[in-house]
């Protein structure tokens, strides 16, 4: 599956494009931003900070998975006490190591660019509507020309996922 993502200058292109990857079977998401002076303006989250928080996360985990078996193994080998208390103060950082690798791995898809996420922030505050499809791979030129055919201004594809800021 792939995320297509297109720019309306008004809702009535963005719903009847909508309606018909709908009708496809697809199931397609219009972003607008409130005229509410009052309401926060929409913000989505970057690809950085998602890692950030998955590298230390799986960081923690990968070294608490490798240390609480190697301390016990250290426990039972027959070894100077030194010894022990050297190979169980480097061991967790391999395992903090690997985690923080495999985490930043997982969510390396999540979140958008800070440049595509200012840009479409952007389109939102200026009142255009942005409407976002997860299609096959099969049906991307399809679903690209329905998009173009209702009015979209621009239309990409796009690497990452649409998480807004709570």
């Amino acid at each position: 599956m792939s995320l297509i993502v297109a720019i309306f200058e008004g809702e009535r292109g963005a719903t009847s494009a909508r309606d018909i990857l709908e009708q496809a079977g697809y199931a397609a998401a219009v972003l607008k931003s409130s005229h509410d002076p009052y309401d926060p303006p929409v913000e989505f989250r970057h690809r950085g900070e998602l890692m950030l928080r998955a590298a230390v996360k799986w960081g923690i985990i990968g070294s608490l998975v490798i240390e609480v078996p190697a301390l016990t193994l250290l426990m039972i080998l027959p070894v100077d006490l030194n010894v022990k208390v050297l190979m169980g103060s480097m061991v967790w950082k391999f395992g903090a190591g690997f985690g923080a690798w495999l985490g930043a791995g997982s969510a390396a898809e999540r979140g958008l660019d800070a440049e595509r996420a200012e840009d479409y922030e952007r389109e939102l505050v200026s009142g255009r509507h942005v409407l976002t499809v997860s299609v096959s791979s099969r049906d991307r030129p399809s679903a690209r020309g329905a998009l173009i055919e209702s009015g979209a201004i621009e239309v990409r594809d796009l690497t990452g996922t649409f998480e807004l800021v709570a």
